[in-house]
């Protein structure tokens, strides 16, 4: 798909920041049609949907929860199940056929291809090998609790959100028990940021923090963990030192408002996901909207609209979605979302800002966000009604940023840019 993105931008009065045009789109599902169907794309069937990973082919992990089973969408578009029976919980290890989840809710690819998996019914982390084997990998099945030990000895409860750390330790949301654990490499696991079973909405250093229902973590390229903290209303953010604070939102306020820290609000915040420069996306599952916020704190909309339900595609604020949990971002910047209430998985092209720019000479710079090693074109136009012409040859991006420039000394001309690949 072209992803495609528009600015209309009179030159004489410098730099005009362009938005999102025929960025929604559904990759599998039937909208409000559960069920377990493998298959291509609309054909397809999920229950319930949840967290998601991209593994490093480009396919989609996803935990579909309410089938308790794992699945897989092939960049053509193909679905297959890859562990657990469709509709059958439980607790086994073993072959990827014969092993059993119950309502499994967050997936995490390690860089050696091994799948960690949140098996929140079971209050247990799962491992899957390369080889499709399925092991406990800490918790014991259906044995809730707050125990600090190594490997089966540990106890979690409701398990939620997963994210691998530099070193390879994986920490979790134990959701339940409102605090954030990490599984070391040897399968030790201690309580790295609150404190189990007591919950609270306190910044500060780790220990002393509290945290109410997080639900999904992700790393920053700074190493900071990031929560969101639904519960709260929340985004966290745990420095490297494990200093907590409120990165996006206001504990305890549930609400919805774009805009700096200390105004913008946020409903039950879901999946997290970073892209390539640095823009942290979030889930506003109550809201039924995808949210970014940037570097400085600032948060905006993305796609949907804030209380609006439904199912539609299009363009990002036309787009509608019902519930939405899981979160995932691709190498080629898009965003993949698990719709959950709408048993779809969904792509969004994530926004990139374009500015224009008139030279001495009378000529235009046209500037756009871009991913290094794709194509874009730029196309302009004298007026929003006359038609679309190519502006040069396609332009292969070296950085997170390319431009282009137009000779014409036209007064007022319109620009869009598409993404080729």
């Amino acid at each position: 798909m072209k992803n495609v993105f528009a600015v209309a931008a009179a030159l004489c009065l410098g730099i005009v920041t362009g938005s999102a045009a025929d960025a929604v789109r559904t990759l599998a599902g039937a909208a409000q049609v559960p069920g377990h169907v493998d298959g291509v794309g609309a054909l397809a069937r999920f229950s319930d949907p949840a967290g998601l990973a991209i593994d490093a082919q480009g396919n989609v992990l996803i935990a579909d929860s309410a089938n308790h089973c794992l699945r897989k969408l092939t960049p053509a578009g193909i679905v297959t199940t890859i562990a657990g029976r469709p509709g059958d919980a439980g607790s086994a290890d073993g072959p990827a056929a014969t092993a059993r989840f119950d309502t499994p809710s967050a997936l995490a690819v390690a860089k050696d291809g091994t799948v960690f998996v949140s098996d929140t019914g079971n209050h247990t982390l799962r491992r899957i090998g390369r080889d499709g084997s399925v092991s406990t990998w800490a918790g014991s099945a259906g044995d809730p609790g707050a125990t600090n030990a190594v490997g089966r000895a540990a106890r979690f409860s409701s398990p939620l959100g997963i994210a691998i750390a530099k070193d390879g330790a994986l920490f979790v949301a134990d959701s339940a028990n409102h605090a954030i654990r990490r599984v070391g490499a040897d399968g030790a696991v201690t309580t790295f940021a609150g404190a189990t079973e007591e919950w609270g909405a306190t910044d500060g250093k780790a220990a002393q923090a509290r945290f109410e229902g997080p639900v999904a973590l992700a790393f920053g390229p700074n190493g900071a963990l990031f929560v969101s903290d639904a519960l709260n209303h929340a985004v966290r953010r745990i420095a490297p030192d494990g200093t907590v604070s409120t990165f996006a939102g206001k504990l305890g306020d549930d609400g919805f408002a774009d805009g700096p820290p200390g105004t913008a609000r946020l409903g039950k915040p879901a999946e997290l996901a970073f892209d390539a420069r640095g823009d942290l996306y979030v889930v506003d599952a109550f809201h039924h909207t995808l949210r970014k916020i940037a570097p400085d704190g600032t948060l905006s909309t993305v796609a949907g609209l804030a209380g609006s339900d439904g199912d539609a595609d299009g363009s990002h604020r036309a787009a509608r979605f019902f519930n939405p949990y899981g979160l995932a971002t691709t190498s080629a910047g898009a965003l993949v979302v698990a719709d959950t209430y709408n048993d779809l998985i969904r792509e969004i092209a994530a926004p990139f800002a374009l500015s224009t720019r008139k030279t001495a000479d009378g000529s235009a710079v046209i500037r756009w966000e871009s991913t290094s090693g794709k194509r874009y074109r730029v196309l302009r136009s004298d007026s929003l009604t006359a038609p679309w012409q190519v502006l040069g040859s396609p332009v292969t991006a070296t950085s997170d940023t390319s431009e282009t420039t137009d000779p014409s000394t036209t007064l007022v001309r319109f620009y869009q840019v598409e993404r080729l690949d």
